[in-house]
């Protein structure tokens, strides 16, 4: 191009000020794991010059809530350093935008957390848009949804797109429960989500990457208008390419929005896409039916379930592996016999887990119940369980024969020992 860049980048590093040179200027001394906050790379692109940045949200100022992350290795002045956070850029018009910068996001994210994933750059994902080398001008104008559906495919995922569903004769959303309910399920299994919306001030469409949330303060004001537990939800974390990383990102409904992005809320939104691993068949709006349906049909008395006024539902996917971990980080609650039951549990490597709690109880991170079901069931399975249990009793079911049946087995618990709820796929902000 015509006009001159320089060819070499900056990048920054961020500690607190515990963190000092030596004597020498290539040794850093104070207790540099701890307070170690990420970097920065500054481009020499005269405008946007943010570049591939990797910050903790520590670093922010008022964050808190729970954020998706993975631990990544910098090397620095030859120690080997580690920080967790999430990956973000600002766009380059003239070689990606909003939506390139989300997709990359994502994938660089993928690429640390998962080892079958490699890492890609910028140009990667603008050369997965297309079956052919959208050079020139294509990659300033911008992907819609399939392209970005088709660069995740290409990069070795299953992604899902989750459409929200518009009424034109009332001109209005409809269906808005089921599509956050999907939303924050995805998110709290750890997946980062590509959004797309529609900004209200800058009347224009535009591509941000959710990778976090925060529950309301009060829970008591939350709305009640449903029992899936995204009435408890303030604000969503936003990686947007416009903002520095971890930006919060409303829940609401009016034109007055209070959070740190004044120029959309998550009334904006109109779909999203969810990059899933393979052997996942079973998605978030078949679990949304079951979990009212059949569990409550079903199981209501057996399991003790709370009555509908004060019933909260929360449902996300994990790792039998990662449940097995949060059993033996709590074995006393747990007691031996239902320890035992998840330990040796025959199941899929994705699971579902939904989880049953009370107003009260979700005040104090308990639950009443909680069902595991398989993550590789056809979406018309009937009976996708591999086991519930509350705090007196488990029902396990056997998945070879053609109609599961539960066996019921009385459990042996501490006494006042309250089941806690499991929060594996996403990390505090503190």
């Amino acid at each position: 191009m015509g006009r001159p860049y320089r060819r070499d980048c900056v990048r920054l590093h961020f500690f607190d000020e515990s963190v000092v040179f030596g004597e020498s200027p290539v040794q850093l001394q104070g207790p540099i794991p701890r307070n170690y906050f990420g970097y920065m790379v500054l481009r020499p692109t005269i405008t946007a010059t943010l570049g591939r940045s990797l910050l903790s949200p520590r670093i922010r100022n008022g964050v808190k809530g729970y954020a998706i992350q993975a631990c990544h290795k910098v090397h620095l002045l030859g120690d080997t350093l580690t920080v967790w956070g999430f990956p973000s850029m600002a766009q380059h018009a003239d070689i990606a935008v909003c939506a390139h910068v989300s997709c990359w996001a994502i994938l660089r994210h993928y690429s640390e957390q998962y080892a079958q994933h490699r890492e890609l750059l910028t140009h990667d994902i603008t050369m997965l848009s297309k079956p052919f080398d959208p050079g020139g001008l294509t990659p300033s104008l911008g992907l819609n949804l399939y392209e970005a559906e088709r660069i995740f495919q290409a990069a070795g995922c299953y992604p899902l797109m989750i459409v929200r569903e518009w009424d034109y004769e009332k001109e209005e959303w409809v269906g808005d429960d089921k599509f956050f309910a999907q939303m924050l399920s995805y998110l709290e299994s750890g997946f980062p989500l590509f959004v797309s919306l529609q900004s209200r001030t800058m009347n224009e469409g535009h591509a941000i990457v959710l990778a976090g949330y925060d529950w309301h303060a009060d829970q008591s004001d939350s709305n009640r208008d449903s029992s899936h537990v995204w009435s408890r939800v303030s604000n969503l974390l936003a990686v947007d390419d416009n903002m520095l990383p971890y930006s919060y990102v409303d829940v609401c409904e009016g034109n007055d929005p209070e959070g740190e992005i004044e120029n959309y809320t998550s009334e904006d939104f109109n779909a999203f896409i969810v990059p899933l691993p393979d052997k996942i068949f079973y998605p978030a709006h078949a679990v949304e039916p079951f979990s009212l349906g059949t569990m409550l049909l079903v199981f209501n008395q057996a399991m003790n379930l709370p009555e509908e006024e004060t019933l909260l539902r929360r449902y996300y996917i994990t790792t039998v592996s990662e449940i097995r971990h949060f059993v033996r980080s709590n074995i006393s609650q747990f007691g031996e016999v239902l320890a035992d039951l998840l330990m040796h549990l025959k199941t899929t490597q994705f699971v579902w887990v939904i989880e049953y709690a009370t107003d009260e109880q979700w005040r104090m991170k308990h639950i009443t119940a909680r069902a595991v079901l398989d993550a590789s069931a056809s979406r018309t399975d009937e009976q996708p369980m591999w086991l519930c249990h509350n705090d007196q009793m488990a029902i396990i079911f056997d998945r070879s024969s053609e109609v599961p049946k539960g066996q019921e087995i009385a459990l042996q618990r501490p006494t006042n020992t309250p089941l806690s709820r499991m929060e594996t796929n996403v990390r505090p902000v503190m």
